[in-house]
């Protein structure tokens, strides 16, 4: 797209957006990364439309700061001595954008769709008996077995995220998105000025009752101190940048590392490290392939790998936008543990030679698939490359692009077959501090994820973790998980990288969290 039509496509959403706004209005302009061509949470997994979707959705529970379950909706609950059956509460007045009551039918209906779609959902609703509700304002969940995640599953943060909608909404097939927008949250969705491809518009909620508590991730009291707010689709980020030092929108999700130059010598815009919106990179490793079906020389591996050279060829000398750190649920997550991280912060080629030995290494060549079209992989396999020649390994450095590496991850044959040995990929920081979305603890051999790492320890781990209830014990847990990763080497972990969003700087109250949330956000007067 030309500058010329950048700035025209611009101008008519600006356009669109002021036609709608009355002048006395307080207003919030948001760029998001994608197009909001729907807002049903549970028919996609898309990370625009769960951050769009969360202005007019609630939850039941939702989890605060310290990542532990609240009540949102949900007045109260309580658990059967044998852990079996929740009932729960819903709070007096939580009313729809229709102006009908939220019933307890209505959340009962929503959970059955979320829970035929989503992979946590599944697993709750395969441990259910039943679910019903008793009347207007309670719902029981019957478990057929006792599950410690039960209240966990119920507060996901990310998609897909267990809204509640009405029970006539809610009836709709998952994989079939809903085409009206009704929630019970701060803000409702203003149809009639959507355009898809430029403009969604939502409006403060006036019937909307937020909790007593303050604001704590996505638990607590949900204030909306706009009058209205509206996602403006910008499709080119330096146009995106633009708008936003200029004053003309308020909040932009990424800034590439490229443009922060943008923000230097004004003072109407800046750039803000979001830790939590955070991801890392990893080197996935195939288990079924030598060499690297031995755990001697995958341990090699790890030993051959240091962390920084990787961190600085991707972000230079900007080191708030990465963290050296091996904690296999990330270092500032609610699981953040140092047990066993020495095994990959200690660079020691002389062990990755004698592991070499040890493990009997015949020279068979490590398969590079040398990632050129993404800028990142393409420095990343540029410094692992000498890494694993100084340990001894021989190495083929294959030239391709992602597409190709995407499809080629899928494959279980010999590497001369269309099968690989290593990988480089990226996680987020929500799925990544999970235990039970991690897939690097999972072990599930041949039905896990790519690497197929095959671990009886890991699967009984997390099916322990799965069913305790008692933080402690669940941290203990988690510690054991990774001291087993980290030494059977189900991966190597290469560090933490963290995003900037573009915030206006006559803003306040932004939720620091993983899910941008637009509640509790004011203008600075």
């Amino acid at each position: 797209m030309t500058r010329l039509l950048r700035a025209a496509a611009l101008a008519i959403a600006l356009s669109a957006a002021a036609s709608g706004a009355a002048t006395s209005e307080e207003v919030l302009r948001l760029r998001m990364n994608g197009d909001i061509n729907t807002l049903d949470p549970i028919a996609t997994t898309n990370f625009t439309i769960r951050n769009a979707a969360y202005l007019i959705y609630d939850e039941l529970f939702a989890l605060d700061a310290d990542y532990q379950v609240q009540p949102q909706m949900a007045e109260g609950y309580s658990v059967s001595d044998d852990k079996l059956v929740y009932t729960i509460t819903l709070r007096d007045g939580l009313m729809f954008h229709d102006g009908t009551a939220v019933t307890a039918a209505d959340a009962v209906a929503s959970l059955e769709r979320w829970g035929k779609v989503d992979g946590l959902g599944k697993i709750l609703f395969s441990k259910m008996a039943s679910i019903a509700a008793t009347d207007d304002k309670a719902l029981v969940i019957t478990m057929s077995e006792p599950w410690g995640q039960v209240l966990p599953a119920l507060a996901k943060i990310s998609s897909n995220v267990p809204v509640i909608m009405p029970a006539r909404l809610a009836a709709n097939d998952p994989t079939d998105p809903v085409t009206e927008f009704i929630g019970s949250g701060p803000y409702q969705f203003v149809p009639d000025e959507w355009v898809p491809g430029s403009i969604a518009v939502f409006k403060k909620f006036e019937g909307y009752k937020p909790r007593p508590e303050p604001a704590s991730l996505a638990a607590g009291g949900k204030v909306a101190h706009f009058d209205r707010i509206e996602a403006i689709y910008i499709p080119d980020t330096a146009t995106a940048v633009n708008a936003l030092v200029s004053g003309e929108i308020d909040w932009m999700e990424d800034v590439p590392a490229d443009l922060l130059s943008y923000f230097d010598d004004q003072d109407v815009a800046r750039p803000v490290v979001g830790e939590q919106a955070g991801g890392s990179m990893q080197l996935v490793i195939n288990w079924l392939n030598p060499p690297f079906d031995n755990q001697k020389i995958r341990q090699a591996l790890q030993a051959a790998v240091e962390q920084k050279p990787f961190l600085q060829a991707a972000f230079g000398d900007r080191t708030d936008s990465y963290l050296e750190c091996a904690a296999v649920f990330f270092c500032n997550g609610p699981f953040a543990s140092d047990v066993g991280t020495e095994l990959v912060l200690k660079h020691d080629v002389e062990k990755a030679k004698a592991l070499l030995k040890e493990g009997g290494y015949d020279g068979t060549p490590v398969l590079l698939p040398h990632v050129t079209d993404i800028a990142t992989h393409n420095a990343y396999y540029s410094v692992l490359k000498p890494m694993l020649e100084e340990a001894g390994f021989v190495v083929d450095d294959e030239p391709t692009d992602w597409a190709t590496v995407a499809t080629r991850r899928a494959s279980k044959a010999p590497v001369a077959e269309g099968g690989w040995n290593v990988f480089f990929t990226g996680w987020g920081y929500i799925d990544q501090i999970n235990p039970m979305t991690n897939v690097y603890v999972a072990g599930a051999c041949g039905d896990g994820w790519f690497g197929w790492t095959c671990s009886e320890d890991l699967q009984k781990l997390r099916v322990q973790f799965a069913d305790e209830t008692d933080p402690a014990k669940q941290k203990a847990l988690a510690d054991q998980m990774q001291k087993t990763a980290l030494d059977l080497v189900t991966y190597v972990p290469l560090g933490q990288f963290f995003p900037s969003q573009g915030l206006a700087t006559n803003l306040d109250g932004f939720i620091e969290s993983p899910v941008p949330f637009f509640w509790n956000v004011q203008r600075k007067h």
